[in-house]
């Protein structure tokens, strides 16, 4: 029979919060990602953790959650746990709880199941704002012997488990193709893994990759493999993916490409002066975990959080209600009430407009009629909260320039980051137009090296429209595709 010591704890709160987590994309069906495990010493010392199925664990339309101990639990009673999902400032979007029977040796339970579409598609701002999900669980047994008391002592951990995905091209000219004995390799290395791809005579010219080492964080792999033909059009030869431990180990070569004889058949398209180029986009899915840590004894970082999340619900009540506010942003259609210290704290523009002698000092508004509504409350969003919603293109674009206009740079920097990671072939003009309009050269960068890596891009109407309006710009990427073809 277990009895409550003074001072230990025999209830326990886990928070775990998953950043990121739309980087989830590549786990199949019926794979998970596990949380730190947290050691309940009141409960016997069983180990626990949470299990993730972002795509289900038998059903790819679901998300699952599971709590789950690898330890005996036989001299337990029977353990309740109640989670909630967590939104932005700690909000319960859901609740529910459950009962762990360890009479019948059960070690898992289902805390979450919910449809996909709605977690990553119609709720996303909801369940995931900055694309996090917050799940809290708390668990703890009541024991007769303590007079019937409920959960006496708690203790709170955190966790964290962060998503990444790093987007990589490489390009290989080989020589003298058709003749070349008996073997060819090239040694590569990015970021977080080292590898030889490997041109195999031997076994009919087929192409493998070897993982020479890799940090333990990396996941999952995939080789997006192209051949550059005789006119300069990249044909796909199929993509590779790998998952680490289970599709292929350290140096165990995994093939990647065996060249068909319709290659062969057409030998100066694809060979060309018996010159093979081929070019691989390259993608590194990495999951990284803190520790699982104690905050319940006043730990500073988790205060600081909780007080942050009740200072951000403060200033945004004082927006939306305009409490005490000492001017005005002005539109041609719509009156925002704004507070000039905040406005100042945020923006070097807005400083100097309420610093020194000019007209928006005295007047009592600033007239912004070059932007929409839409736009200055988003912009006056963030400066309050340091929070987005809902972000699509068109508000991005907008908002990236009052960012600018604003020298709102923390800002600028986050729709930067939106428009990279949302790149496609009918905005990528629209957004190196953007990007070359503010001399942004490192989003600009990253627009033309988009546009040379899809050459799809080059038949399409949006680039025979840039290519009439924007002459100079679509010179600069044609001289940079003419290097990046020669090389």
């Amino acid at each position: 029979m277990a009895t409550k010591t003074d001072g230990e704890a025999n209830a326990y709160t886990f928070q775990w919060t998953i950043e990121n987590v739309n980087q989830s994309w590549w786990l199949p069906t019926g794979q998970r990602i596990e949380s730190p495990a947290f050691v309940a010493d009141g409960l016997e010392g069983t180990k626990w953790s949470l299990w993730f199925y972002p795509n289900g664990d038998n059903n790819d339309e679901f998300v699952n959650i599971y709590l789950h101990t690898e330890e005996d639990c036989s001299g337990l009673y029977d353990i309740e746990a109640n989670y909630h999902i967590l939104g932005e400032n700690c909000s319960i979007l859901k609740r529910e709880k459950g009962t762990l029977n360890f009479a019948t040796d059960q070690t898992s339970m289902s805390l979450f199941l919910e449809e996909r579409r709605y977690i990553f598609g119609s709720d996303r701002e909801k369940f995931l704002p900055e694309d996090t999900l917050t799940v809290r669980c708390s668990l703890g047994k009541v024991e007769k012997e303590w007079g019937g008391e409920d959960l006496v002592k708690s203790k709170h951990l955190y966790a964290r488990t962060v998503f990444k995905v790093i987007r990589k091209s490489l390009d290989w000219k080989i020589d003298k193709f058709r003749t070349f004995q008996p073997a060819v390799s090239r040694k590569f290395k990015i970021d977080l893994i080292e590898f030889d791809l490997v041109l195999n005579r031997e076994f009919d010219k087929r192409l493998d990759v070897n993982i020479i080492s890799f940090d333990h964080c990396v996941k999952y792999i995939s080789f997006d493999t192209w051949i550059t033909d005789s006119e300069g059009e990249k044909i796909s030869c199929g993509i590779n993916r790998y998952f680490v431990g289970d599709d292929f180990k350290k140096g165990v070569p995994s093939r990647m490409l065996t060249f068909s004889p319709q290659f062969y058949e057409n030998r100066n398209r694809y060979f060309p002066n018996d010159v093979l180029r081929l070019h691989f986009d390259v993608v590194l899915s990495t999951v990284a975990h803190s520790d699982c840590r104690d905050y319940s004894v006043k730990s500073a970082g988790q205060e600081k959080y909780e007080n942050m999340a009740v200072l951000i619900e403060d200033l945004k009540s004082m927006l939306n209600d305009g409490i005490l506010s000492d001017t005005e942003l002005r539109t041609s259609t719509q009156t925002f009430p704004a507070h000039k210290n905040i406005l100042s704290a945020r923006s070097p523009v807005f400083r100097r407009m309420f610093s020194n002698d000019m007209k928006e000092k005295s007047s009592g508004h600033v007239e912004i009629t070059d932007l929409e509504d839409d736009t200055v409350r988003r912009m006056l969003l963030y400066v309050y909260t340091s929070s987005l919603e809902d972000l699509q293109y068109e508000s991005a674009s907008k908002l990236y320039e009052a960012a600018d206009k604003y020298e709102i740079m923390p800002l600028k920097s986050k729709c930067s980051s939106f428009l990279k990671d949302n790149l496609c072939l009918t905005k990528a003009c629209d957004v190196l137009i953007l990007a070359d309009q503010h001399q942004d050269n490192d989003l600009k960068s990253t627009v033309q090296d988009y546009i040379l890596q899809h050459g799809e891009v080059f038949k399409s109407p949006e680039w025979k429209h840039f290519m009439d309006t924007n002459l100079k710009l679509a010179a600069d990427i044609m001289y940079r595709k003419v290097i990046f073809d020669v090389s």
